[in-house]
């Protein structure tokens, strides 16, 4: 399977949509080097063609009710991150508008996210620095303290504190590290390189996670260790935010 830190993610929607709980999720999926488009998933082949590691922002909300309502779906899980969270999380627990779709959102996966990056600057840097294409990157995974830059043939490491300087404006004032208004956030953990970290965070995802469990779908055991890792990053994401809030006063 083809997935990003485990894939748990994958294997939990796979089971939302073929268990017949789900009647489309919504995911990001790559087109060419970091473009990726936002599509309605139905089947497990549509779902494994769009898992992977997303690095630049791919908006679904401005289309989203469209797509729900042209569908005619009922109970759409979305898969977004912490700011896409944010907002279909606040639709709908506080509903304002007879035109919001909160009703129809049947599950939030929110993904870790230190930030995304400012998708031609990045690519200008990545080009004068390293001279990598756009059309030569097939994938990109933070590992520790650097970004792995799958390329074509072989892999480019870039320090993590490098990369951080291409980040998109809106990133660096968030504060939003896992996706607090998420069911599911999910991430991974460098005590436990290649699985999953899930934290559930309502009723719903906690139904959800362990009915996958018993289904076969995820193997799960607890590790409250790598809670200190995820709060240390939350913290650094928040400090960030302070620092680049105050230059705007």
């Amino acid at each position: 399977m083809r997935a990003g830190s485990g894939g748990a993610v994958t294997s939990i929607l796979c089971y939302l949509v073929e268990k017949g709980l789900s009647d489309g999720v919504v995911v990001a999926k790559r087109t060419k080097g970091f473009e990726g488009e936002a599509i309605v998933a139905h089947t497990r082949e549509e779902i494994l063609k769009a898992a992977g590691s997303r690095w630049n922002i791919v908006p679904f909300t401005t289309r989203l009710k469209r797509t729900i309502e042209e569908k005619g779906l009922k109970r759409v899980a979305i898969v977004g991150l912490p700011c896409q969270a944010q907002f279909l999380g606040q639709m709908r627990y506080l509903p304002l508008l007879e035109t919001d779709f909160g009703e129809r959102i049947f599950l939030i996966v929110s993904l870790f996210c230190i930030g995304t990056f400012a998708h031609e600057v990045f690519l200008s840097f990545l080009y004068s620095r390293y001279g990598v294409k756009a059309s030569q990157i097939k994938d990109l995974k933070l590992v520790d303290s650097k970004f792995i830059v799958v390329l074509e043939e072989g892999e480019l490491e870039v320090e993590l504190r490098e990369a951080l300087a291409y980040l998109q404006s809106g990133c660096l004032l968030c504060t939003d590290y896992t996706g607090v208004l998420a069911d599911i956030s999910a991430g991974s953990a460098s005590q436990f390189p290649g699985f999953t970290l899930l934290l559930v965070r309502s009723a719903i995802g906690e139904k959800v996670v362990e009915e996958a469990v018993s289904e076969n779908y995820i193997m799960v055991r607890e590790e409250p260790e790598v809670l200190a890792e995820v709060k240390k990053k939350a913290l650094e994401k928040i400090m960030r935010a302070s620092k680049y809030a105050t230059q705007l006063l």
